[in-house]
């Protein structure tokens, strides 16, 4: 009965997994989507990628930007199913449905606000990205150069960035066919934008700073992290190069609030000591966030 119990438990933490992974990406599509029709399409913007495309079909012939989507994607949905995996090109195969409709459906309900190009690029860049970064945090994406991309790593070993930097370079090209250069610079500016705000989503604000220090006073250094920052320590082994002596290397991670105080620690306990810091992006454990 145990047995039963644990399985049926394991199914219903699964499925909610599903179900929450299925909610993000609806989220984000559904924001990307709020992006192209409040302040893309109205101010003749274009973005990066397959979207890219389908906005210039959309501006130079007149083809909806939802159709241009669905049919630039068709090949690269096959040719995804045939290359990668299948449980991330179904899910991706959702945020590219969910954009599909929602795009034409949400157009007379979201209001354009009257803003000039510049605010405009900025303001479509933040939304836009924070709407792709959610639908990649949820391990999608919404098709197009985001699966070339991959399949381009995997069959000729170009890095994601390269394939996306070279393609949307190509559709910023392209655009100059069509539109005055103002819109392609101000489309850069948006893209940028949407690479920050992306980063800033998917990897949040948990960014900390791991700081190693070697000194000869690392047990007195040590102690007073743990008793006046209340962070842990991790003592490694280490061996000089140059003064050929085993010591101590303190190891810990901090927040951006708590670097000036730990300098300061250092600086009154040992001024000769050694230290570097590096940006951490993510930290998970007690102290810090448990997810």
């Amino acid at each position: 009965m145990s047995k039963i119990n644990i399985n049926i438990n394991k199914m219903q933490k699964y499925g909610a997994g599903i179900i929450k992974r299925m909610f993000g990406i609806a989220v984000g599509s559904v924001l990307l989507a709020v992006s192209l029709n409040a302040l893309i399409i109205p101010y003749g913007l274009l973005s990066g990628g397959v979207g890219g495309l389908a906005l210039i079909g959309t501006y130079a012939f007149e083809i909806p930007y939802y159709i241009g989507v669905f049919v630039l994607n068709i090949p690269i949905f096959i040719w995804g199913l045939k290359e990668l995996e299948r449980e991330f090109i179904i899910y991706s195969l959702v945020g590219t449905v969910v954009l599909i409709i929602t795009q034409p459906l949400l157009k007379p309900y979201v209001p354009s606000p009257e803003l000039d190009l510049f605010l405009a690029s900025i303001f479509s860049g933040v939304t836009y990205g924070a709407g792709i970064g959610i639908v990649i945090k949820f391990g999608s994406s919404t098709g197009g150069s985001d699966i070339l991309s991959i399949i381009m790593k995997k069959r000729k070993n170009i890095s994601v960035g390269a394939f996306n930097f070279y393609f949307n370079i190509i559709v910023l090209a392209l655009s100059l066919f069509f539109f005055e250069l103002k819109i392609m610079l101000y489309t850069v500016i948006s893209m940028w934008v949407a690479g920050k705000m992306m980063d800033v989503v998917i990897e949040g604000f948990n960014r900390h700073k791991n700081v190693t220090i070697i000194s000869t006073q690392n047990q007195i250094i040590a102690e007073r992290i743990i008793n006046e920052l209340k962070r842990g320590v991790t003592l490694l082994e280490g061996y000089g190069g140059f003064t050929k002596k085993q010591t101590d290397v303190i190891n810990c991670v901090v927040n951006h609030y708590e670097i000036a105080k730990l300098k300061q620690i250092i600086i009154e306990t040992d001024p000769h000591a050694f230290m570097f810091i590096t940006e951490t992006i993510e930290v998970a454990g007690e102290g810090f966030n448990q997810n």
